[in-house]
């Protein structure tokens, strides 16, 4: 079979613990896309946390951010398609987990919101070297819920003191993120998928983070979309991954790989298991499957 379209997740796949790509896996990449692989990044990442890594890689063509919320060009910034979470619904979310005493985060025009500074933010920067816009808005639900540029201008209090000019939106968050210890983020899954059935997609991404994004959005429903775009057939799209939020792209694409280090239920439901992240898989599956498919 010959393979068109590659689809990398982050973390714990092309990036290993330390946010490094290794060497093997960077001219894997390179050498995939100069046999006229098409590589994207599907990620639960912002777009501006994705495009540095994007631009590491020599990616330039369609991102897939936010758990597929968002497809958006790494070249032009064209945004190809969006969906965020309804604003009564992310209200909702957000006055449910913050009644529970945990930390989340609503993810807004690039930038994100939280109810007050805690530790977890902290930690949860440490992920990110780009360092995004963090705005505290103590009233964050009901910001989300009457959302409008005037009342994100007044209510919003920046972490790092920006002018407030530069905060005007009044756009419903892409996701929500929730920061807690395993067995917390364990419990709130199951707590949170039972309360919203039917009205939001609940799963974990991180054995320390749990994400609310809208029904229906998944990296393998936009995985489908780009490919479909693309003029490019499910059997020639590979998706590496390897955490709970990488199986819908896994069991979409025609050869779904994960990594030597994935959770058990997306190995059992991939089509092979590859070396893991500290191991460059990424670099063995690109050999493997595309280069001497090639020769």
């Amino acid at each position: 079979m010959t393979y068109k379209l590659l689809a990398l997740d982050l973390d714990g796949t092309t990036l290993n613990a330390q946010l490094d790509i290794l060497p093997e896996v960077k001219r894997a990449i390179a050498a995939a896309q100069a046999h006229g692989v098409i590589v994207t990044l599907a990620t639960g990442r912002m777009f501006g946390a994705t495009l540095p890594y994007a631009e590491r890689l020599n990616i330039h063509g369609p991102l897939i951010c936010f758990q597929g919320g968002l497809i958006r060009d790494a070249r032009t910034g064209e945004v190809y398609q969006h969906t965020a979470v309804p604003g009564e619904l992310a209200a909702e979310a957000i006055e449910l987990l913050l009644a529970a005493d945990l930390f989340v985060i609503a993810y807004i025009d690039e930038r994100l919101w939280v109810a007050q500074q805690r530790p977890e933010l902290d930690m949860y920067l440490g992920w990110h070297p780009e360092r995004p816009d963090v705005v505290i808005d103590p009233d964050l639900a009901s910001t989300i819920a009457n959302a409008s540029i005037a009342r994100l201008l007044t209510q919003a209090e920046s972490a790092r003191a920006p002018d407030l000019a530069d905060m005007a939106v009044a756009n419903p968050p892409s996701k929500l993120l929730f920061v807690a210890d395993p067995p917390v983020v364990e419990r709130e899954i199951a707590r949170l998928a039972a309360h919203f059935a039917g009205r939001l997609s609940v799963f974990r991404s991180h054995s320390l983070f749990g994400e609310l994004t809208p029904l229906g959005i998944s990296k393998g429903v936009a995985l489908a979309q780009l490919a479909a775009r693309l003029g490019i057939p499910r059997e020639q799209v590979i998706a590496i991954g390897d955490h709970e939020n990488d199986l819908s792209m896994i069991e979409w694409a025609g050869l779904g790989l994960a990594m030597g280090n994935a959770i058990p239920d997306l190995r059992a439901a991939a089509n092979a298991i590859i070396p893991s992240v500290d191991e460059a898989g990424v670099a063995w599956a690109i050999e493997r499957y595309i280069l001497q498919s090639e020769q």
